[in-house]
């Protein structure tokens, strides 16, 4: 079952690029949960369709996300890690930024039923001054 997780998150990052929100909804549970650092403007904790739609907002009123090369999936059972790096342009600054990151994802009974990115801050917060 744990490499089928592997795919759902491989769909997942594919749908967020095309911007297929039904895809991503259909693919959630409904207790799904996303929580970021608030040490970036988008972060804090987002629950459900409607909190992961709001963080999608938030995330897009800063950044414009043109890559996402994920370097590696770890198989962890119900969790998946993608570890690999976020790319694109802040949209207040036209600055690019290329930041390391690692996702953490916990899949139940074949839904993604929390999200956790992890980015280099640092890295990210110099990119957006």
């Amino acid at each position: 079952m744990s490499q089928e997780n592997v795919e759902l998150v491989k769909s997942l990052y594919a749908a967020f690029f095309r911007r297929d929100m039904d895809f991503i909804r259909g693919h959630l549970a409904a207790d799904f949960e996303a929580r970021q650092s608030t040490q970036v403007p988008w972060g804090g904790e987002f629950r459900g369709i409607e909190g992961l739609s709001e963080f999608f907002s938030k995330l897009a009123s800063h950044l414009d996300n043109r890559a996402l090369p994920i370097d590696r999936y770890l198989d962890a059972g119900d969790h998946v890690v993608a570890i690999g790096r976020t790319q694109g342009f802040v949209r207040s600054n036209g600055k690019p930024f290329d930041v390391p990151l690692a996702h953490v994802w916990q899949i139940e009974n074949g839904k993604a039923k929390s999200f956790r990115p992890f980015i280099d801050n640092p890295t990210m917060l110099a990119s957006l001054v």
